[in-house]
């Protein structure tokens, strides 16, 4: 099915669904027509993004080809909005979890739930109940607890202490925060997410969720969506009213989440695109992660109209699970793990040296070239001389040359000594400070200096659209730093900077950033940069 065709559809969807050009139906007149529109909106434009013809091929296909690394919340909202085969993507995410050592607490729980979203009896749930539970603050208290609610057991905490720790969390504003004092939007509708299935039987648990919907209701704007560190955007909005489904109440309704006559719904619709899909922030492109959150949300939504459990309350979780048939913790093999990594990334600058030179391209088409001159001639002396076998001969040639001309093998004193482009729109400065104060003098690295301080305060010129990521990658090149990250652009993660990793202190341990003494709620990839900001990596152990 083409994209013209898909468009189609999508625009036949949103007449029918009760669409007047761009304007919303009323909240009462169809709040669960406005949230399936909304979802089928999404599925239309991922579907035609991946070009598959339907919901289950979309499974079979594109998210099982990429199974674990950022479809799991399409597949659990998917799981829990319609009937459809998962065997195909359980299949493929249990290759991928053999495969890669997940060192995350709250990444293993996040596989462990699609697991058990999609009905897997696989033993990696019930050894993630044993081995993350709290491993990673208080996202790994929350996820931790969804798989509880699910009817998982751990044999070190049960559901009760859990609750408490988390309400331990809570801050004096009745928000809960990863750090610091102050609540988040995004975190207390996640907290209020996995504490809804106590808020009838627990009055400690009433008590906390009644102050934390105060708390969200107060930080609503007044077109209905929600500001997370400076930027309106409908990731928060989708996290509230996944939170507010959960807790059976209609955010379309109910008085406390409408302000100035607009909806959570309304505040949502600011950042849709006309393909179906949702921006980050007004005016800009597709963004998968607000996409992926706005459409679990209306999946929420619709549950909680149709009187079904909340969205973490898996319907096919199947809690008796097997044993493992591979090892799940990453404790039993971090040292051969390290030893892997030294083999790989260890590699001394006069080796490589040796292995890369500049102008390497000639001479390995010239060996191309002879290999080529010596099978045909091998042919010839087997008498094999039909024009077909030199065709073939040459044509695999010319694709090898064609792969060395295009690719860009660069030492690494050519790569940190390239000068970088000249920025077209600079429209300021920002100073970048990366330090490991609190394990300077713990760490026997000739890379990590004693006083911590890897790179001080260094001004960098910036331009419209440059992110935290973009300066740190800029400064490594720059001052020849070392850094490793996993995902790529908005989805970007830091392993390790000069050679120092998360969990090499503990497993709350790593790398984290702040943006004028505050630490932002969103990834290094995301978070867009103004000119004057001041940002700082550091490494912390908790």
């Amino acid at each position: 099915m083409t994209r013209k065709c898909f468009a189609f559809v999508f625009s036949l969807l949103l007449i029918l669904s009760g669409f007047s050009g761009w304007g919303w139906i009323s909240a009462e007149e169809g709040g669960f027509a406005t949230a399936r529109s909304v979802a089928e909106g999404i599925l239309s434009s991922q579907l035609a993004d991946d070009r598959a013809d339907s919901a289950q091929a979309w499974i079979d296909g594109a998210l099982s080809e990429k199974a674990g690394t950022g479809t799991e919340w399409y597949v659990l909202a998917l799981s829990q909005w319609g009937d459809y085969d998962f065997s195909t993507y359980e299949e493929a995410l249990l290759r991928y979890l053999k495969s890669n050592q997940v060192l995350s607490a709250s990444s293993r729980q996040k596989y462990a739930l699609c697991l058990s979203a999609v009905g897997s009896t696989d033993g990696y749930i019930s050894a993630v109940m044993e081995d993350s539970m709290g491993k990673l603050g208080l996202m790994s208290w929350i996820f931790g607890l969804h798989l509880l609610n699910n009817g998982y057991v751990s044999e070190e905490y049960t559901a009760p202490r859990v609750v408490e720790t988390i309400l331990a969390h809570q801050c004096d504003d009745g928000g809960w925060a990863l750090t610091g004092d102050v609540g988040d939007v995004d975190v207390s509708a996640m907290a209020i997410q996995a504490l809804s299935v106590y808020y009838g039987s627990d009055d400690s648990v009433k008590r906390s969720v009644d102050r934390a919907l105060s708390f969200l209701s107060e930080r609503q704007l007044a077109q209905g969506d929600y500001v997370s560190y400076g930027v309106e955007n409908p990731e928060s909005g989708a996290q509230v009213i996944v939170a507010l489904s959960s807790m059976g109440i209609d955010c379309q309704t109910d008085s406390r989440f409408i302000k100035d006559g607009n909806t959570l719904f309304d505040g949502i619709l600011k950042y849709r695109l006309p393909d179906g899909s949702f921006a980050h922030k007004q005016g800009e492109s597709s963004n998968q992660n607000a996409t992926m959150q706005v459409f679990y949300s209306m999946v929420s939504y619709l549950r909680m109209a149709e009187g079904k459990p909340p969205l973490y309350v898996l319907d096919r979780a199947e809690p008796d699970t097997v044993e493992p048939s591979y090892s799940l913790l990453y404790e039993e093999t971090r040292n051969e793990e390290d030893s892997h990594e030294s083999e790989l990334n260890g590699v001394t600058e006069e080796a490589e040296e040796k292995e890369w030179r500049k102008g390497y391209k000639l001479p390995v088409c010239l060996i191309l070239l002879g290999i080529g001159g010596a099978v045909c001639l091998i042919l010839c002396l087997v008498k094999k001389r039909h024009v077909k076998n030199f065709l073939a001969v040459w044509l695999t040639v010319a694709v090898l040359i064609g792969v060395v001309l295009l690719t860009n093998i660069q030492t690494k004193e050519e790569y940190y000594g390239a000068r970088e482009p000249a920025k077209e729109h600079v429209t300021g400065s920002v100073t970048v400070t990366i330090r490991c104060d609190s394990v300077a003098g713990e760490v026997s690295s000739q890379y990590i200096p004693s006083n911590g301080v890897i790179l001080g305060a260094t001004e960098f010129e910036i331009q419209e659209g440059d992110t935290v990521y973009d300066l740190l990658t800029e400064a490594a090149r720059r001052y020849g730093l070392h850094f490793e990250s996993r995902g790529t652009d908005e989805m970007a993660y830091i392993e390790g900077i000069q050679y120092l990793y998360e969990f090499d202190f503990g497993e709350l341990s790593g790398w984290k950033y702040s943006v004028n003494g505050v630490e932002p709620s969103v990834g290094c990839g995301t978070y867009r940069l103004s000119p004057g900001d001041q940002v700082e990596w550091y490494y912390s152990r908790d």
